[in-house]
Parts: structure tokens; sequence; C-alpha cells
């Protein structure tokens, strides 16, 4: 479909057409909040690197953080369930305060004097970061509803750049000082951040409340349907299924938590290598979602979803079986960056079509509070795998857990016609 035609956006019963070229201000939105994705994801990449150290430091195992960080996920899983209830405040309002939470919470981690403090201050971050995923991705489907896999994937790409500058950055940081400057560090950095969120976080066309202070042009009122209603739908449940599946894989902080540590303590990689991997990794997040986002919206969000899982499978797997040769975990962590990541913001846009006739944050609330809650228990049940067995297995549940839920989309998730067989928003 070229620019400037009529794009058709499902909504329970009845279709509105919307415009399906960018309107003015609609690419600015989708790089801010972007950005705020960025600032969200550098702070829990910065993690990533220091949990290695602080837990050495602290003397605990993998197995306490994993149940520190499980429980900080399922508590931010079910927060997110508050954004269709919280729309008297704007993405500006929601995101700043985010943004402005987190650079708090790096600093309270980084003069933490022991584990109990250090968890602390991570279960406040998690406290205070939860607005990022359903109020963001909401307040940009509001505005370019034509194109969600497109801005869905721009947006999961945004958090991706923070994933990629963030490892180097705080490994540097450690090498040349220790793990409390770094974390230090990159809270002053994201309080500087988060005044690009402050300022620069706008409202929908018309300048109508809204869920954000966004246009929800894609649900006309008449056609409004209740989130519970539409969760009972066939395919956002199967959606839903393959998300509590996939997490193992790619939950919240798995990836950004195990694979630095299978390089520092299964591998015994120096601080320097182990920021080069973990970036290596980020580059193919940064460049997976962006290509997998815009051919799902022409070529229809299963099929591309079953690549990614059979793709993402085979490089979980072949992370641990390439040994310790840099050149081959390289490879191995790039592919892991372009299929792993990208299957997040595609499964999100299959759930946001099943939901047509939903408000958008009320839709994005539901799922990110039953799909990260959920996926919130793998992160601690791949640290006692990790504690019990090692690094080999956790990796091959991890790659098995793709591989199920690939199979639950195929079966649970089709189309009762032909017709709908397709994404219901086409890309212009």
């Amino acid at each position: 479909m070229e620019a400037g035609a009529e794009g058709r956006v499902e909504a329970g019963a009845s279709e509105v057409a919307v415009p399906a070229g960018w309107r003015r201000g609609d690419r600015e939105q989708v790089a801010v909040v972007s950005f705020s994705h960025a600032i969200q994801h550098a702070y829990v990449a910065v993690l990533g690197i220091v949990y290695p150290f602080a837990l050495a430091d602290f003397h605990v195992s993998y197995a306490v953080l994993g149940v520190i960080l499980s429980v900080a996920g399922i508590v931010g899983g079910l927060l997110q369930g508050l954004a269709g209830l919280v729309k008297k405040y704007s993405a500006r309002v929601l995101l700043g305060c985010q943004n402005s939470g987190m650079a708090l919470a790096s600093i309270l981690g980084a003069l933490s004097p022991g584990m109990v403090a250090f968890s602390a201050a991570r279960i406040f971050g998690t406290l205070v970061n939860w607005p990022q995923h359903p109020v963001g991705s909401a307040h940009l489907v509001d505005r370019v509803p034509h194109r969600r896999g497109l801005v869905l994937s721009a947006h999961t790409t945004g958090g991706n750049v923070g994933t990629l500058v963030a490892p180097i950055a705080a490994s540097a940081a450690i090498a040349a000082f220790s793990w409390r400057w770094a974390l230090a560090g990159a809270g002053m950095v994201m309080a500087l951040g988060s005044i690009v969120t402050w300022t620069r976080v706008r409202p929908g066309h018309d300048g109508s409340p809204g869920h954000d202070g966004a246009v929800e042009r894609s649900v006309p009122a008449r056609s409004q349907v209740s989130v519970r209603s539409a969760l009972r739908r066939r395919k956002a449940v199967a959606v839903l299924a393959a998300g509590m599946i996939a997490g193992a894989g790619r939950g919240l902080g798995v990836l950004t938590t195990y694979v630095p540590a299978y390089l520092r303590d299964g591998l015994h990689e120096r601080v320097l290598t182990i920021g080069i991997l973990v970036t290596v990794v980020s580059i193919g997040a940064v460049l997976g979602p962006m290509v997998f986002g815009q051919i799902s919206d022409r070529a229809g969000r299963r099929p591309v979803l079953y690549t990614l899982y059979v793709f993402g499978a085979a490089a979980l797997a072949g992370f641990v079986l390439v040994g310790s040769n840099v050149l081959l975990l390289g490879l191995a962590g790039l592919c892991v960056g372009v299929f792993s990541y990208s299957e997040q913001p595609i499964r999100q846009a299959l759930f946001s079509d099943a939901m047509g006739g939903v408000p958008a944050r009320a839709a994005f609330g539901a799922y990110f509070a039953i799909s990260q809650s959920f996926g919130a228990l793998w992160i601690a049940l791949i640290g006692l795998l990790v504690t019990d067995v090692g690094f080999h297995v956790a990796f091959f549940v991890m790659a098995s857990s793709f591989v199920a839920a690939g199979a639950v989309i195929a079966i649970f998730a089709r189309d009762p016609t032909a017709s709908q067989a397709r994404p219901e928003v086409t890309a212009g």
C-alpha cells in the first residue's frame, strides 16, 4: 500500500479508515519514546555487567540473584497492569518519572553496603520502570496504528540501543574503577537523558486527552470492548501462552543477566572481552527487530515468528556449544541478538492485532502484566539451573522454550478464516 493511501484497522466488529502516511510529529514521537526505552534498557544492561562483580563482593550465588530478580520481575509485571487505570496521567509524566526514578535507583545501588540494600535498590528500580512497555507502546500504536509492526519494532530497537551502548561503557568503568562507579555513572547519565522525555513527549494530533494525551484513532468509542472479553479470544490466549513459555529465552532480564554471567563465570573471560561480546549481541538486537518488524507488516506475524523461534533456539544452543573461541562466540552472540530479540515485538504486534476494539493502553497493560509476571519466574528457574547443573543445561532449556512457543503459535494462533491470516494492518 502506497503512502497516502488508506489503511484499515480492525476494531472489534467494525473497521475504521486511518491515514497510511506519517503525520506531523509521528516520527519524533517514535524517536523520543524509543530513546526513553533506551534509557530503561541501559539501566538493566549495566546491572547485567555489574551482577557478577557485586555477587563476588557480597558472597551470594546466582540462585539468590535469580530469586531476587524474579520477585522484582513479578512485581514490575503486575504493576504494568495499571496502565489502563492511570488514564489521567500523560505519557510524558509517566515516562519522565520512570527515567528519573531509575537514575535514583542506580545511584542507590552503587552506594549499597550489602546484598540487602542492593536488592532493595534493584526492586525500587522495578517499581518505577513499569510504564515504559505498556504506556510507550500504546502511545506509539495510538499515533501510528497502521504501522504497528514497524513502530513496535522501533520501540524495541530503541531499548536495544541502550543495551548496545551500556555494556562496553560499564565494562570500561569497572576495569578502570569498580562496579560501584559504573552503576553510579549510569545513574547520572540516565538523569540527564530523562530531560528528553520530560520535554519532548507530546500529546496526540488534536490534543485530546485519550490514554496518554494521544488520540486513540484506531478504536472508535462505539466499538470498544472490555479487556476481559478480548482476552478470551483464542489468538490472544495463544500469544500470551507463547510469551510465558518463551520467557525462558527472552524474559525480562534473562539474556542480559545470564549471557554476561556465562562469559564471566562459565568461560572466565576478561571484563573487556565480556563487554565486547555483549555489545555484539546488542548489535544484533538493534538490527533484527527493524527488519522483521517491517516484514511482519507485509507478510504476516506468524510466518515471521516461526522463523525467529527456529533460528533463535539454534542461536541460544549454539552460544554454549561453540566453546571459548571469541570469534565463534561473537558470531553466535550476533545470531542471539538478531533472532531472540526480534521475537518480542512481533509477538506484541500479533497480540495487538488480536485485541481489536480495546483501548491500546489497557490492552498493552494486560499484555505486559500477564506475560512479564509469569515470564519473570523463568529468571529464578534459570538461576537455579545455572547453580545446580551449569550454564549448558540452562541455555538448552532457554532454546527449548522457543521451540515450544513456536508450536503454541502454530497450533492455537491460527485465524478462523483465510482473510484474517494476514496482519489486520497493512503497512504503507
